[in-house]
């Protein structure tokens, strides 16, 4: 095939057997119920049916075989998709899930380690196939994988050194085993998925060095080797590359360890484009493979062999070095599926037959999902071939529309294919990144175009430092520093990327099936554009979806005006924020702050990011216990606020002293609330400030809460902080049955010290009452308490519990209260 002619899908059929074969990870993905075996009879149906169709073909003259014969195949492939995701998933009898589900105390687990530990400053982290689980009165033999982290308490005096640990070791683990929590908020990460999706069910947390034993190891030659070489290159990436950030980028590049890399890099990388030359992908395997496949050739000719003699040598020496770099950055999808596709390449050129990249990337993808079906709802996996379909699909499309005088040169040939190539990756990755990103950059097209021969020039030279390494050091300490140059190239055109690219890009909140239809419409209309029928028929089917998209917007259900509001789960604290009709949003308290990090930093932040929120116009501090402050400093480092709202009380504490200091830095203008103060907040909403009164020493810190009374036409809402009995009971004097709300946050997360019943009798309604529950899913606290949440029971018509089922987002039109859903 040309590489200038139309795509026609149906010339594939590795692509569409590959398509089928995801079909059915899909059905098998929603059908839970579906058996192994309902699925491998339809695998059965598939054959007797080509079967017939074979016969069929035999007794007529003219039938409908042919088309019968792909049905069939197809429906094979899809079922045999179904049945490998139905045995993927099947629970074996002695998992190690349900042990970790009744588990409350530390547990030893014993196995071996299956991935090369990533070793940070601050933890150690690697995957352990456990064997068995040593309980407290028997031990048993279990299967399953966990995600080890070897940590010290963040309390503990002195960080203590865990033992050094290598892919292969035995090692037996006590700490705390748990099932890993799925999504909790809105827009954060869902943990729980991502480690499913690679056969990890548990998560188990060490703190002490003495609960590691090292037991001995498992490793054969192989992996033997590979600890060896890991060890060598790390050894030389220290020794001769002059910067840590260099150090961490080529650990990225070499060994696919992006431990080291900070998550302000991450997040620059992200955000321009650039992150698929910071993950380990084809790009680099075509770096470190195909360049030496080609070089390899010369070089063996001059031996004076004969063709196919070079052929086999150089199609080996590749394919092996390409495997041992597999297997050296852990085997991630992208790298794997850009080694099947080189391998295949290779083949084809040995045995003289072409293979459209199209096909080839077909079998890559069956390949990958026959190993590990749910991968196919890996963000990684889809990106990866997203990139490789964009550019087979779409780049011979642009290069057809640039004009033959720019390509007249070597220099302005390279520079027309490297904008087309990332042109058409990023439109071909675009579908992808807004639906599980909500954001892709468009600053990668001219980025790019920098950050390729930076990050080539690195790799290259950072192979031949670790090649050189301990043989020739004058030579390995000039390649070490020119990689590092390299790398600060990269970095900085990352950093400078996203100062001055922020703008480029595209922004979707939340997934819409409309637009995501209407763009993959339009892109396969580019595609199939020397096609005029094909073309036109997806240029009408992609305005359609956008015609849907729009009409949907104006006249459906989400085009009202609406006051949302978002209680996040951040654990034992509170935070809650408004969004308001005209625009507007204000954040009531910000969570807790531990020598972790700020709850803040996990939860309001990536939801901020995914809605498109750069600035908080208002932040109520209801008052200064950490639970309530923590994310203050954080939230004032990483986004605009107009101005905050606090209580006025004074306290001793060190985040207390720092949120002042923030503020002044800032300039932020931050002032005391007392009752009978409105809040303007648009037109169409007001908060007025119920409590704390004017005047000094009312109750403790917790009684001084700031109380918020928000009106949206005729629903009420009642955030009351922390108040305790002295503070209800002063409520409930002034202003009696106006206490009364559509939507409440239960007073001091349930504690029996708050919600007294006169005060839960005047501010509930049975018929009407959504009451939010903000506790942590910890019980040390004994909160919320059992009494409490039944009182609220019998005055809401719903009680909201953000501690069983994470975030609680509220939707009020000023006429009627809902839950949205957001999962």
């Amino acid at each position: 095939m040309r590489s200038d002619s139309s795509i026609q899908w149906s010339a594939y059929p590795a692509l569409c057997v590959a398509g089928a074969f995801a079909l059915g990870i899909v059905g098998a993905s929603r059908l839970v119920a579906a058996s192994f075996f309902l699925w491998l009879g339809g695998v059965g149906g598939g054959l007797a049916l080509f079967v017939g169709m074979q016969w069929w073909d035999r007794t007529r003259l003219v039938t409908l075989a042919p088309l019968g014969r792909t049905f069939a195949v197809m429906l094979v492939m899809c079922a045999a998709g179904g049945a490998r995701h139905a045995a993927y998933e099947a629970r074996s009898p002695r998992g190690l899930a349900p042990a970790a589900e009744k588990s409350r105390n530390a547990v030893s687990v014993q196995g071996a380690i299956t991935n090369a530990p990533q070793q940070t400053e601050e933890a150690t982290r690697f995957v352990l196939e456990t064997d068995t689980l040593f309980g407290p009165r028997d031990t048993a033999a279990v299967d399953g994988q966990v995600r080890a982290t070897l940590k010290p308490s963040p309390w503990a005096n002195a960080a203590p050194s865990f033992p050094k640990l290598h892919q292969g070791d035995m090692v037996r683990l006590h700490g705390s085993l748990r099932r890993p929590s799925g999504r909790r908020n809105p827009g954060g990460f869902d943990y729980s998925a991502y480690l499913s999706r690679r056969g990890i069910c548990c998560t188990l947390y060490v703190d002490t060095p003495d609960h590691v034993i090292v037991l001995g190891n498992r490793r054969g030659a192989l992996q033997d080797a590979l600890v060896s070489v890991r060890g060598h290159i790390r050894r030389q990436i220290a020794r001769y590359v002059p910067s840590g950030e260099g150090r961490a980028v080529l650990r990225a590049l070499l060994l696919g360890d992006r431990s080291r890399i900070t998550d302000a890099q991450r997040d620059r990388f992200a955000k321009t484009g650039l992150m698929h030359l910071l993950a380990v992908s084809g790009l680099h395997v075509f770096l470190v493979g195909m360049v030496l496949y080609t070089l390899l050739r010369p070089f063996l000719m001059r031996f004076r062999l004969r063709w196919r003699t070079v052929e086999v040598v150089r199609a080996v020496v590749t394919v092996f070095v390409l495997s041992i770099y597999m297997l050296l950055t852990g085997g991630r999808p992208s790298v794997v599926r850009a080694v099947v596709m080189a391998t295949l390449f290779i083949g084809g050129i040995f045995f003289q037959r072409s293979a459209h990249p199209l096909n080839t990337l077909g079998s890559a993808a069956l390949v990958l999902l026959a190993v590990r079906p749910p991968m196919l709802f890996d963000a990684g996996f889809q990106l990866s071939m997203a990139a490789v379909a964009g550019i087979v699909a779409l780049n011979p499309r642009f290069r057809e529309g640039v004009p033959e005088q720019y390509r007249n040169s070597a220099s302005l040939d390279w520079l027309v294919s490297t904008g087309t190539a990332s042109a058409a990756a990023i439109l071909g990755t675009a579908p992808v990144l807004l639906y599980h990103f909500g954001w892709v950059s468009a600053a990668g097209l001219f980025l790019n175009m920098i950050g390729i021969p930076c990050t080539g020039l690195a790799l290259t030279s950072a192979i031949v430092t670790v090649t050189m390494g301990g043989v020739w050091t004058a030579a390995a300490a000039s390649f070490g520093s020119a990689a590092d140059l390299f790398l600060q190239g990269l970095l900085a055109t990352s950093r400078y990327g996203a100062d001055w690219f922020s703008w480029a890009g595209i922004r979707m909140s939340t997934p819409d099936f409309w637009k995501l239809g209407a763009l993959g419409a339009g892109l396969v209309a580019i595609a199939q554009w020397p096609r005029p029928r094909l073309r036109w028929r997806w240029v009408i089917a992609s305005s359609l979806f956008l015609t849907v998209a729009v009409w949907g917007s104006v006249v459906g259900p989400g085009a009202r005006p609406t006051l949302d509001l978002v209680f996040f789960d951040v654990g034992q604290g509170d935070a809650a924020l408004l969004k308001t009709p005209s625009g507007r949003h204000v954040l009531v308290d910000t969570g807790p702050r531990s020598p972790s990090g700020a709850a803040a930093e996990f939860t309001v932040l990536p939801f901020l990011e995914q809605q498109g929120i750069q600035r908080l116009d208002l932040v109520v501090v209801s008052h200064s216990d950490q639970d309530h402050l923590g994310g203050v400093p954080t939230l004032l480092r990483e986004v605009q606020v107009g101005r905050l709202v606090h209580n006025g009380y004074l306290v001793d504490t060190e985040l207390y002293d720092e949120t002042r200091r923030l503020l002044d830095q800032e300039d932020i203008p931050h002032q005391a609330a007392r009752r009978g103060d409105t809040l303007r907040l648009g037109a169409s909403v007001r908060a007025r400030v119920l409590s704390p009164p004017d005047h000094d020493n009312f109750g403790g810190e917790n009684d001084a809460s700031v109380v918020l009374r928000v009106q949206y036409g005729h629903v009420d809402v009642l955030l009351p902080g922390d108040i305790e009995r002295i503070a209800e009971q002063d409520l409930v004097r002034t202003y009696g049955e106006n206490l009364g709300g559509h939507v409440v946050k239960v007073p001091h997360h349930g504690s029996e010290t708050s919600s007294h019943p006169e005060f839960v009798h005047l501010v509930g309604d049975p018929g009407r009452t959504h009451a939010v529950v903000s506790a942590g899913r910890s019980t040390r606290y004994d909160m919320p308490s059992e009494k409490v949440i039944r009182r609220w029971q019998e005055r809401s018509e719903q009680v909201h519990s953000i501690s069983k089922k994470g975030a609680v987002w509220i939707r009020t039109d000023g006429k009627e209260v809902w839950q949205a859903r957001w999962k």
